[in-house]
């Protein structure tokens, strides 16, 4: 399949996923009742959340700065935030577009190939998925019984004998899987598909070592972690806005944030519209959030940030625009 129609055919799906999952999520839904929820909302809650949601890209821009830095190239923290906010404010029309219009727009403002914009990127996406690994490993700990009563009831019948002995299976399952590949560790190594598979992995420990070329790496690990604990912060205080979630604890704030953050990553289009409703209607089932209020409180949180990125995003890109035209050799 060529170039283009294999394009085509990617935006298709992340269309249809979107689609699907908005569907799945908002049908049979009573808008009225939806709309009552939308007024008894406490907005002042959503701003506080929006407002420590800037701070975590305030710190995602700076972060990104010593990386530049790395490639000699000294852009400000300012130019790096406008990026930022273009970034997210394209991925709302455009799935998986922000990356490279973040770079383009530092193409414009400070002459950054966006080759190596692009790279610095990468480097940021590989330590934000180490930090969502952590977070995850953290939630399943923090909450294994949540966890484990959730997947004993969806796949478990209460008749079935073998549902009370889910996590054995799992558990024995897993070390049967780890022995096999113990032993043809040999032979798998030659096949294409494990070769593709060691190469990323390689890939991926070669794109964290990078962060070695930073002036100051431990800065670096201290801004990574704050943009998320900001991320989890911003979700924890938008819960106290309605008051079906604001009873639920940070632990199970944070248990939310992550089959959110995972809603996300599925690619859809409107940064996650559909599939980050699903995601923490899901989350908030587990702690007895009904499923009206779950929605709604994924739709307020979603929509709140998209009006938020379609307005800096907008004035982010009218100030690159001015200072490309100012740049521009007359």
């Amino acid at each position: 399949m060529s170039k283009q129609p294999k394009q085509i055919t990617q935006t298709i799906i992340i269309f249809a996923i979107g689609a699907a999952f908005l569907y799945f999520v908002f049908k049979g839904t009573n808008w009225t009742d939806l709309w009552l929820k939308f007024t008894q909302t406490n907005y002042n809650w959503i701003a506080i959340g929006l407002l420590i949601s800037i701070v975590s890209h305030w710190f995602r821009a700076y972060r990104a700065t010593m990386l530049y830095q790395a490639m000699n190239y000294n852009i400000s923290t300012t130019n790096s935030l406008h990026a930022v906010f273009i970034g997210y404010f394209v991925n709302y029309f455009i799935p998986r577009g922000g990356e490279v219009s973040r770079c383009a727009a530092l193409s414009k403002t400070n002459h950054l190939p966006i080759e190596k914009g692009l790279g610095s990127v990468i480097t940021e996406r590989l330590v934000d998925m180490v930090m969502l690994l952590i977070i995850l490993g953290a939630v399943f700990v923090l909450q294994f019984d949540v966890i484990y009563n959730y997947i004993n009831t969806n796949l478990a019948s209460e008749n079935n004998s073998a549902g009370s002995n889910l996590k054995y299976y799992l558990l024995a399952l897993l070390l049967i899987g780890v022995t096999i590949l113990f032993i043809l560790r040999k032979q798998l190594a030659t096949l294409p598909f494990f070769v593709k598979i060691l190469d990323k992995v390689k890939g991926f420990a070669q794109g964290l070592t990078s962060i070695k070329a930073v002036k100051q790496p431990l800065l670096f690990i201290a801004l990574s972690a704050a943009i998320w604990i900001c991320y989890i912060l911003m979700m924890y205080f938008c819960l106290f806005a309605l008051p079906a979630t604001s009873h639920l604890t940070f632990t199970q704030c944070l248990t939310v944030f992550a089959m959110g953050t995972i809603g996300i990553v599925i690619p859809a289009p409107g940064a996650g519209a559909g599939t980050y409703h699903f995601a923490v209607m899901q989350g908030l089932l587990l702690f007895g959030v009904a499923q009206d209020d779950g929605i709604a409180y994924a739709t307020i949180v979603h929509g709140a940030q998209m009006v938020m990125f379609i307005i800096l995003g907008s004035v982010s890109s009218l100030v690159v625009l001015s200072k490309h035209k100012q740049n521009v050799p007359h």
